[in-house]
């Protein structure tokens, strides 16, 4: 049998990599400790190596200014640190694309020592609102970790996938709930009777998760120490790391209780910190009010009630805060399912594509008969256009955010000067016709092969692939003539040198 494809969560807060056997069975690959579940977290040692996972999380309250952790907020951007600063070890920036592929390489290191052998083809999710530059920048950390990786899929399609090939689906319209440690998608899809999965709507916030409860809970402990020993837990980068450490114990076990306490790691006088759950929902009540938001602006794009939702999916880690299942039993009717492996889910629905798309799945398995699931947009794509009653250039949307994707489409447009002989192909990210309100992906100038009058023929074709690859291309509509295309790189923030820099590092360093 030839080595399986793995699917990989890169998460925020936790990542996962696992894989479909030829039957279509999946594992969730443990590394050397028996963890299955990773931290997202980076520590760069002295002598120039790097852990990763829990150690590493460790080694935070011991050495705060070289552990990197919750970077997947910043990735597309070069660095992840709210103050806008590079993260620096040693001398040496290291962006949010570097940082992830470091946990890849973590994660292709475990799966080749289950394997004994070589694991070099993965698909990798993300979360559904992550736009162009978020996903090249993660195919890019993937190919520095010395992935090929087959397809970028959407968070909740991979848990859709998996959920339809081992839970008891219900036909009609899923509603995935997806709440991780740094990252919020809600999703509107139809699951059909041969396991047909197609996106309907989408809503929600990459920058809303756990990492912003646990936030909510450390800031009222600064508080508290703070009025009980005058003691200000941030002067200390230590007593602050092993307080964040607390706070996520905390935001656990509300989970499950009604109140929890911990000590609070304050020098002299000792004092326990004790929160109640609807303390808890108090201190997160605008982070409640931004999800319930989401949900709706998700029913509304679908245009359907809450009453009409067939099955509520609750993944990722965070979702077991009961505030959140009641939220959505409330506005849909329907008591939520929470999938049977949280933090594990949307790795395996990966690694089920993965299954899909590589050549070890026995033909005859069930797995092998069920259709692909279409994806959608996760952003709209348009073109900058001269508005002809305002004389501003504006954003023009060709492919409506969620288009079912692969999607190819033509659109006719006109020459906007008396004498035009040059054309600006402009594409853009993003739904709204002002320009300052979207991000411009890629630009490429055109010739004509001669100059025209105002209002001759042009014709824009966009191709948009299952993996959300982009080809532009814009035509003369009387000859046919191209006159310039573009295709969107996918090549994340760093140079091909910086690139290949961060390659040979891997290749050199050890990563355990």
């Amino acid at each position: 049998m030839s080595t399986p494809v793995i699917g990989i969560d890169l998460g925020t807060t936790n990542s996962v990599v696992s894989y479909a056997d030829e039957a279509g069975l999946v594992t969730v690959i443990a590394d050397e400790n028996g963890d299955r579940i990773i931290p997202s977290v980076v520590h760069f040692e002295q002598d120039g190596n790097v852990v990763v996972g829990r150690l590493a999380r460790d080694y935070a309250k011991v050495e705060p200014q070289r552990v990197a952790r919750i970077f997947k907020r910043g990735m597309g951007t070069p660095t992840f640190l709210k103050t806008g600063e590079p993260f620096e070890v040693d001398g040496k920036a290291w962006t949010p694309e570097e940082l992830s592929s470091l946990i890849l390489k973590k994660l292709r290191n475990m799966a080749e020592q289950h394997f004994e052998g070589p694991a070099t083809k993965a698909v990798i999710t993300v979360p559904y609102y992550f736009g162009e530059p978020e996903r090249a920048a993660t195919r890019s950390a993937g190919e520095i970790a010395g992935l090929e990786v087959l397809q970028i899929v959407n968070e909740p399609t991979a848990a859709a996938i998996v959920h339809g090939v081992e839970g008891e689906p219900t036909l009609g319209k899923l509603l995935v709930f997806d709440l991780g440690g740094g990252t919020f998608d809600v999703t509107i899809m139809r699951y059909g009777e041969g396991g047909e999965t197609e996106v309907i709507a989408t809503s929600g916030d990459r920058e809303l998760g756990g990492a912003d409860f646990d936030e909510a809970i450390l800031e009222k402990m600064i508080e508290i120490a703070q009025a009980e020993t005058g003691q200000d837990l941030t002067e200390d980068p230590w007593t602050l790391n092993s307080a964040t450490v607390l706070a996520e114990e905390i935001k656990q076990e509300l989970s499950t209780r009604e109140s929890a306490t911990r000590p609070l790691p304050v020098s002299g006088k000792p004092v326990m910190f004790t929160l109640s759950r609807k303390e808890f929902e108090e201190l997160i009540a605008e982070q409640i009010e931004l999800v319930d938001d989401a949900v709706l602006n998700a029913l509304d794009r679908a245009e359907i009630e809450g009453s009409e939702i067939d099955e509520v999916l609750m993944v990722g880690g965070s979702s077991r805060i009961p505030v959140f299942q009641q939220m959505v039993e409330r506005i849909t009717g329907s008591k939520p399912k929470l999938t049977k492996n949280l933090d594990e889910d949307v790795s395996r629905g990966a690694a089920l594509l993965g299954a899909k798309l590589g050549d070890s799945l026995d033909p005859r398995s069930e797995l092998a008969n069920r259709p692909k699931p279409v994806d959608a947009a996760s952003h709209a794509l348009g073109i900058s256009l001269l508005d002809e009653g305002t004389g501003n250039l504006i954003n023009q949307v060709v492919i409506a955010e969620g288009t079912p994707i692969p999607h190819s489409s033509t659109h006719p447009l006109e020459a906007a000067s008396e004498n035009q002989i040059e054309v600006a192909l402009v594409l853009n990210e993003g739904a709204d016709r002002d320009l300052d309100f979207v991000r411009e992906l890629g630009k490429s100038m055109g010739r004509l092969a001669e100059p025209v009058h105002k209002g001759h023929p042009l014709r824009c074709e966009i191709q948009y692939n299952a993996d959300q690859l982009i080809e532009v291309q814009l035509f003369d509509g009387v000859s046919g003539q191209l006159l310039t295309e573009l295709s969107v790189e996918h090549k994340g923030m760093l140079s091909d040198q910086e690139r290949a820099d961060a390659r040979e590092f891997l290749q050199q360093a050890e990563v355990s």
